[in-house]
């Protein structure tokens, strides 16, 4: 038989990298919430919504846009395509003040409770 031992080294930088991926399956209970997670948890929701609202309109005016460019080119139908493709660049224009008013509304919906977290947590309570 050979001598060959085990050897063990203790790596303190691989134990934190293992203990954050195994932190993002800790059920909820488990987890400690704190305040400034919290906090930007709620900032998240106020935003999405807004972001999300922009991102379908600009699409939906750009896919309106690619019709009506199918049309000219593929079909020669000259008028309906220009018709087609000028609706949707005027979609695709508003998608940027949709996004802002989506937005606005939503951070009006969570405005009370964040403010109220952010003087908890500047307060140090």
């Amino acid at each position: 038989m050979s001598n060959e031992k085990f050897t063990y080294s203790y790596s303190p930088a691989r134990n934190d990298e293992v203990d954050k991926i195994a932190a993002k399956y800790l059920s909820a209970e488990n987890k400690s919430d704190t305040d400034l997670e919290r906090l930007k948890r709620l900032d998240r929701r106020a935003e999405l919504p807004g972001t999300t609202a922009g991102i379908a309109t600009g699409l939906v005016g750009v896919l309106i846009l690619c019709l009506g460019i199918g049309l000219i080119l593929s079909f020669d139908h000259l008028i309906p395509g220009l018709l087609l493709g000028v609706a949707g660049l005027g979609v695709a224009a508003i998608a940027t003040p949709v996004s802002r008013a989506v937005t606005k509304r939503s951070r009006e919906k969570y405005r009370d409770e964040i403010l109220a977290l952010s003087e908890k947590i500047k307060n140090g309570r």
